[in-house]
């Protein structure tokens, strides 16, 4: 079976990335040759281990979110009577269009929603299965040393990130009591097998991302370092590694891996250095906006970028209300504003974050730009620029999130406020506000416990991570699982209500109908019937 496997993956891959098969074919033999050199498997890892796709696989996960709420539109009454309420669109079918979003909070969406997440993460760890089962026996100079130790740390970090990403929505939080119950599918072989599989731990999933996480680590050394943004470097290895460990509650993990990244990175990115004139404006994708600074690989707080096939609008947002100014609605899904914990309420004034962050749609005259202030603002636009593939991505990892972790570590570790917490949070929040803002400084006065402290660092990774990955709802999970409110209106007054209870079973997703349907072994999650009333 593995060499059938070889043969078929290497040609559907190596094919794929090259303009000719011609050299992977044995003209004497009906098979097709196996990779044998590191530089055979280098693009395979290149062209099918890394995420081609992310946000468009699994777009609804955000709706599970309290950053992004239904209603409508308009944020200030001045938007009333503005010259587009005319042209709003009124009535929507709550089993079509918007109304199929609702099922995410019932308990199951398989027939109006489709989830291909759990199948994109299990294609890409099968490839990174291939090269990690070959690198024993995998051909390379001496001179190419540096290129297999590359290879190798790459594939080990993609096999435990795809996995991260599983185990963090599809089975229950990590924590000490949920440590046996079922986590995912563990696949560490090449072959396909269609044998009922049942799923492993939530302990041993985590086991797996650990010693694959610390493996990479390993091969750093001697690791040759001349790598894209568009791949796993170095940077990337500590930052997955202080992750993974803030997700394990490990923060003497989180510190050191952190400690490491800064190192090699401790860019942040200061917004005051960008010309806030063209914040979150478009026109068209006018190509010097910078509402994509977020994963503008140029940035050197951008330390990996993936998900290049995803156009802008399609990934993990593509349910958000249109911002086209040809298109006007008066309600659906929006950045979170109403209640008291609306995302956009987070912000401060001169939090320069509220500007480059989220789109604010534009009339182009000329050269110029005017903001058109109607309903629909506030689109979150950490998205793909399809005119510059090649500067751009759906997704990034950036150094914030590492001062994030070891803050929230450091807070954690502390018997009370933590100096080092601040002094993180201190060195991130004066790059994203206003030079000079009294609100940008925090200082142990301002929190009166250690628990005060942990929630304010909870809430600057709402502000600062929103809309990258599913990191909020990934957050959500570990930080209790909060109750929530959802509102899904049909006409401007109409609406049903859903309430998710606190701890909530439907806070871990369903494993898809692609596995269910031939894995009889396999027994899915708990689903909570949560009907609107």
């Amino acid at each position: 079976m593995k060499t059938i496997y070889k043969t078929i993956l290497c040609s559907m891959l190596v094919c794929g990335l090259t303009s000719s098969c011609d050299s992977y074919l044995d003209s004497d033999s009906a098979d097709l040759l196996i990779p044998e050199s590191v530089n055979d498997y280098s693009p395979l890892l290149l062209g099918q281990g890394y995420p081609d796709k992310f946000g468009t696989q699994i777009p609804f996960a955000t709706l599970m979110t309290d950053d992004v709420e239904m209603g409508p539109l308009y944020y200030a009454s001045t938007q009333l009577n503005d010259k587009y309420e005319k042209n709003y669109k009124t009535g929507i079918d709550p089993k079509a269009g918007y109304g199929q979003y609702a099922h995410i909070w019932a308990a199951d969406y398989s027939n109006y929603l489709t989830d291909a997440f759990w199948d994109g993460r299990y294609s890409n760890i099968l490839t990174c299965n291939s090269i990690i089962e070959a690198l024993p026996t995998m051909t390379h100079s001496e001179s190419e040393s540096g290129i297999y130790r590359k290879l190798a740390a790459q594939a080990y970090t993609l096999r435990a990130y795809n996995y991260f990403c599983l185990v963090n929505t599809y089975a229950q939080p990590y924590s000490k009591e949920n440590l046996s119950k079922p986590g995912v599918i563990l696949k560490t072989s090449p072959d396909i097998s269609t044998s009922p599989q049942a799923r492993a731990t939530v302990g041993e999933i985590y086991e797996l991302m650990d010693s694959d996480i610390n493996k990479a680590q390993q091969y750093l050394d001697g690791a040759n370092e001349q790598a894209s943004k568009f791949e796993i470097t170095p940077e990337a290895v500590y930052f997955l590694a202080s992750r993974i460990a803030l997700f394990q509650q490990d923060w003497d993990g989180v510190i050191a891996a952190g400690e490491k990244f800064m190192k090699l990175n401790k860019s942040i990115l200061d917004l005051n250095s960008i010309d806030s004139t063209k914040f979150g404006m478009s026109s068209s994708f006018v190509a010097d906006s910078v509402f994509y600074a977020t994963n503008d690989i140029t940035h050197n707080e951008v330390v990996f970028a993936f998900g290049r096939n995803e156009y802008f609008g399609d990934g993990n947002i593509k349910f958000m209300a249109p911002y086209n100014p040809t298109t006007y609605y008066e309600y659906g899904f929006h950045t979170s504003w109403s209640g008291d914990d609306a995302l956009l309420k987070l912000y401060d004034p001169d939090d320069l974050r509220i500007k480059a962050y989220f789109l604010k749609p534009c009339k182009k005259t000329g050269s110029r730009r005017i903001p058109q202030y109607f309903a629909g603002q506030y689109c979150p636009c950490k998205g793909d620029n399809y005119a510059t593939r090649t500067k751009f991505s759906s997704q990034a990892w950036r150094t914030p999130e590492v001062y994030l972790n070891m803050a929230e570590a450091y807070a954690q570790k502390s018997s009370g406020v933590s100096a080092e917490a601040i002094d993180l949070l201190n060195q991130l929040r004066e790059k994203k506000y206003i030079t000079g803002s009294a609100n940008a400084q925090k200082s142990a006065a301002d929190f009166t416990s250690k628990d005060e402290l942990i929630k304010f660092i909870w809430q600057e990774r709402r502000r600062e991570l929103c809309f990258e990955e599913l990191m909020r709802f990934w957050d959500m999970r570990r930080e209790g699982m909060p109750a929530q409110t959802h509102y899904l209106y049909t006409s401007k007054t109409d609406f049903t209500t859903y309430k998710l209870s606190q701890g909530s079973v439907n806070y871990v997703l369903p494993i898809p109908v692609s596995e269910t349907g031939y894995n009889d072994a396999v027994v899915n999650n708990e689903r909570e019937n949560i009907a609107g009333n």
